[in-house]
């Protein structure tokens, strides 16, 4: 990891303030219901790997290898991505129909590329490139009433 973006990472775990947008608090209503099993870590534990936690936030090293579909999953919590390496990849929903994110739409982006995201549905995504597909994800607990 460069000092670079282990800096802003310290900075962002720091404070959650710092993070807070109205977007990032607009989640889905029926979040508190989505099964336990289905979250990132349970249902897709070779591609979430928790390095951090404490009950107000989680930080999440996401990885997905070339060739590789990751298990469907979804994010309870809104958090903050830090993308520093982006090969190209397919979005799927809980279906598995494709689908273009608003990340995936950032085409020509400098890495690290740090995105602020509400809690997400469950989804999955297929490397299809030739690196794998890194990201810390630090997610805020605490961040957005319920």
């Amino acid at each position: 990891m460069t000092t670079r973006l282990f800096a802003l990472l310290c900075l962002l775990a720091g404070g959650s303030a710092f993070a807070q947008t109205p977007a990032m608090c607009t989640s889905p209503p029926d979040v508190a219901a989505w099964p336990e099993s289905h979250e990132a870590v349970a249902a897709a534990p070779k591609n979430h790997k928790v390095i951090y936690e404490t009950p107000e936030l989680r930080v999440l090293e996401v990885t997905v290898l070339p060739g590789e579909r990751e298990q469907a999953h979804h994010h309870q919590w809104p958090s903050v991505m830090v993308i520093d390496s982006r090969p190209t990849y397919i979005n799927y929903d809980k279906d598995g129909r494709e689908f273009k994110s608003s990340v995936q739409a950032q085409q020509a982006v400098e890495l690290p590329l740090m995105v602020r995201l509400p809690a997400q549905a469950e989804h999955a995504i297929q490397n299809t490139g030739d690196k794998p597909f890194h990201a810390i994800r630090i997610e805020y607990k605490k961040l957005c009433a319920r």
